[in-house]
């Protein structure tokens, strides 16, 4: 840098000592020029005033204009020259009298014509008669406004040509004395300069080696030493900057060395970026440094595999749940989480997977889905016997009228309660049990679902007087599954819906695409639910108001089995309600 520098310097003085002497040669040129010229004129004027007087006494070809052109070249120190207004040349101060004959026209040159048509002419050229370069000034001779020739002065430009050459002599000369006097000052301005600049790099070297304790010292007060303190703040900021995510980084990888969970992070190439032990042991992946490495290529089992791609591939929020049989039976659920700048939410730089063992978990679920099928299997054949005594009671002969009709309708009643109970264990059991792997599968089309569904629902609420509505997206894309399974899903919303919603009150369904989902938002302006079950409403059995619901047929397990329904389809559900002021369902199902 300190040559290029110093470069720069030495060129910019020669430059401008060079640009300063061509300017001062210019203006000292221009300038002596105007003097001979404005000298010429006043000279060219005089010596026809002489002329004109003659005129009075003699003819213009009479006057002896050789004789004039001797006699006042000597005076002015100058060339002399008569034109007549043909252009010939009458007399000259520099050629004999026999000679002017031989002399070319002088009509056409600038300064003759110029002057012919009553005006001053210049000019500055090379004379072929005398081999000079001169200036000339042509000044007409005229008589009662009658131009009866010209007089043409011409001065030699030698003497400005040797003040050039004396002129360029001394800019050389100073030039070569400013370098001798400039270029040491320079170099010792340049170490002034350059040294802090070299010690800031040498102290950001050792930075970027690692050590962020050095320091920058300089002693000057101008703009380096502002520049070497920035320095020496920045390498303090980052010192305290570093000393703080190695902190965090410490406690990062605490926190997620103690979790239970396996948690992997990748980057948008797939590739772990973080990885903790249980991760490692639920891939079985054996190899200790996997960082950089990619996630797919670690993972041996094909199904696992094959799954996690697709998950990866969505680039989105997404879950699944897969059983694995290799090396023994494990029921893995793994959750994709999409990692965003908290600065630029929009940038996504990688995701995140969390993966679950749940196979202890959907064991015990197991066993108590096979219980409640079991016992609502069991509950079904007595239940049979019953419907069979009612119709034998109603056409038998029972004495007393009153009491036979009043236990009838309580033994129908009861009926039928434990019916839509056992009928919604065994919907639920054969949600949990299969899945919708097993079921029909169709493309749904879902505003003739809501239709159906809302014929059956305006007239319960309109037993109720409750006004009920539904609103659905037109165009809206189809959902692959089970259609009896999406009917019953929002069959149960609706219908609970309404039981919890007091006469007078609204029910309201609308169904609309939003990203890659179908949102179906089931609203009403019932009862509402305290804060505190929301957690637990999806439970099976599990009531808020057991004597309300008790009282409105409710069996405990609508909500339950919309929960298993939306969770077949891939979706998820979610509760906003407030008490007193009613409920909203929405469900998000992806396309």
């Amino acid at each position: 840098m300190k040559k290029k520098i110093f470069a720069t310097y030495a060129v910019l003085l020669l430059m401008a000592t060079i640009l300063t002497g061509l300017l001062s040669l210019s203006f000292i040129r221009i300038s002596y020029l105007d003097n001979i010229e404005n000298m010429l004129i006043t000279n060219g004027n005089l010596i026809n005033s002489l002329v004109e007087d003659k005129l009075d006494d003699k003819i213009f070809s009479q006057i002896d204009f050789t004789s004039l052109a001797y006699k006042f070249s000597d005076k002015i120190n100058a060339r002399i020259t008569f034109i007549d207004i043909y252009g010939d040349v009458i007399g000259d101060s520099m050629i004999e009298k026999k000679d002017l004959s031989k002399i070319q026209n002088h009509l056409y040159r600038p300064e003759i014509h110029k002057a012919l048509n009553g005006e001053i002419g210049k000019s500055e050229r090379f004379s072929t008669t005398t081999k000079i370069d001169y200036l000339y000034v042509a000044v007409p001779m005229k008589k009662d406004g009658i131009v009866y020739g010209v007089t043409r002065l011409a001065y030699p430009l030698n003497a400005i040509n040797k003040i050039n050459f004396g002129l360029i002599r001394n800019i050389i000369i100073s030039v070569i004395i400013g370098l001798l006097i400039a270029i040491p000052l320079g170099y010792r301005y340049l170490n002034h300069i350059t040294e802090p600049i070299k010690e800031i790099t040498n102290i950001a070297r050792k930075i970027a080696n690692g050590n962020f304790n050095s320091r920058v010292n300089v002693k000057s007060r101008d703009e380096i030493k502002i520049l070497a303190d920035t320095f020496n703040f920045m390498s303090h900021t980052i010192n305290t900057n570093i000393s703080e995510l190695q902190d965090k980084n410490t406690k990062l990888k605490s926190i997620i060395g103690s979790m239970k969970e396996g948690l992997i992070a990748v980057d948008n190439h797939k590739n772990i970026i973080l990885i903790n032990s249980p991760a490692k042991k639920l891939f079985n992946i054996n190899l200790e440094d996997v960082l950089g490495k990619g996630v797919l290529n670690l993972i041996k089992n094909e199904k696992l595999k094959y799954n996690l791609e697709d998950m990866l591939n969505k680039n989105t929020s997404s879950k699944m749940e897969i059983t694995l049989k290799e090396p023994s039976t494990r029921i893995l659920k793994i959750y994709t989480e999409l990692i965003k700048l908290n600065n630029d939410p929009n940038r996504i730089i990688g995701t995140l997977i969390l993966i679950l063992d749940v196979t202890e978990v959907r064991k015990l679920e197991e066993m108590r889905t096979d219980f409640v099928a079991n016992v609502s299997h069991e509950l079904k054949t007595p239940l049979t016997s019953i419907m069979g005594f009612i119709e034998t009671l109603k056409n038998g002969a029972i004495n007393n009228e009153k009491v036979r009709d009043r236990f009838l309708n309580i033994i129908e009643i009861e009926t039928e309660r434990l019916t839509r109970l056992i009928d919604d264990l065994l919907t639920l059991s054969d949600i949990e049990s299969n899945g919708i792997g097993v079921a029909k599968k169709v493309n749904i089309k879902i505003k003739d679902v809501i239709s159906e569904v809302s014929h059956m629902a305006e007239e319960l609420a309109r037993q109720k007087n409750i006004k009920y509505s539904h609103e659905v997206e037109e165009n809206l894309p189809y959902v692959y599954g089970s259609r009896d399974w999406f009917k019953q899903l929002v069959l149960n919303l609706i219908e609970n819906a309404i039981k919890y919603t007091p006469e007078g009150g609204e029910v309201k369904i609308l169904a609309h695409k939003r990203e890659n989902n179908i949102i179906i938002n089931v609203k009403d302006t019932g009862i509402g639910i305290p804060k505190k079950d929301i957690p637990r409403l999806f439970e099976r059995f599990y009531r808020v108001d057991k004597a309300r619901s008790r009282k409105v047929g409710g069996t405990g397990l609508g909500l339950a089995i919309v929960k298993h329904i939306v969770i077949s389809f891939g979706g998820e559900i979610r509760v906003k309600s407030e008490e007193g002021r009613g409920s909203e369902f929405i469900v998000r199902i992806p396309l």
